[in-house]
């Protein structure tokens, strides 16, 4: 995943944990190690299929697999992680290949992670949603 630089606390290590079970497809540690209200807010509504807001553990596993279903990920490396009191802020690098056109992207990315009684309670994304829409959209030949 990447080496997070300087000294961790507590909420990294739990976002730690979290980025570790999705890597490896885990859900149900997924759930466990989030909060039963667990939001997850990803750019993108309507243009992306993991776009949007998803809520609760049903909400989670739908959008894991919404994204594992959209995008074969070559790569997800942190760079580094921040932590202030219940706030991680993790930036990185993503590549990722839209299984429906075939394009490769990649983007840096911020998601801001807030964590609740050592569980992940809500994960905000940010990054360059052109460029996944781009990829995810049909090629030039075969556009409308």
């Amino acid at each position: 995943m990447g080496d997070q630089g300087g000294e961790t606390g507590a909420s990294v290590d739990v976002v730690m944990r979290w980025y570790e079970a999705l890597a490896g497809d885990d859900l149900p540690a997924v759930a466990r190690l989030s909060t039963s209200d667990v939001e997850v807010r990803y750019p993108g509504r309507g243009l992306l299929p993991y776009g949007g807001a998803w809520h609760g553990h049903d909400g989670l596993v739908r959008w894991a697999e919404a994204h594992d279903e959209a995008e074969e990920i070559l790569e997800f490396r942190i760079d580094s992680t921040v932590e202030q009191l219940d706030r991680v802020v993790v930036l990185g690098t993503f590549e990722g290949r839209a299984r429906d056109a075939g394009r490769t992207w990649t983007t840096a990315f911020a998601h801001a992670l807030t964590v609740s009684d050592g569980r992940v309670e809500r994960l905000e994304a940010y990054f360059d949603t052109a460029a996944a829409v781009d990829a995810h959209s049909a090629p030039a030949g075969e556009r409308s």
